[in-house]
């Protein structure tokens, strides 16, 4: 009758670790994507809902998308998109601090 509890804790801390590992991380800022570099674009509301219908109507065909948004963008907003993403692939391939140590 005493070992119940005991099992219980037991059962507790050694799921514990196997539930944090399944909670998703979100990628590093380098690796974002999505309405965080069209937010930095200044995009009209008249460009934003243009895009909007052009990713439901492109969602299977990534490059028709990239392209039809491009011609959607001024030329000063593609320039910006440009080196926002030149940027961030070169942050991607900057040498990574290792990990910290486990504690014990």
């Amino acid at each position: 009758m005493h070992r119940f509890p005991l099992f219980a804790v037991a059962a507790v801390l050694f799921a514990a670790p196997s539930i944090r590992a399944q909670e998703p991380q979100p990628p590093p800022p380098h690796a974002r994507r999505g309405p965080g570099d069209f937010q930095q674009l200044g995009l009209t509301e008249d460009q934003k809902q243009k895009i909007r219908e052009i990713r439901q109507q492109y969602a299977h065909d990534p490059e028709a998308r990239r392209k039809a948004v491009l011609e959607v963008l001024t030329p000063e907003q593609r320039d910006k998109l440009k080196e926002m993403r030149r940027h961030r692939r070169e942050l991607g391939r900057a040498p990574q601090p290792p990990p910290p140590p486990p504690q014990p």
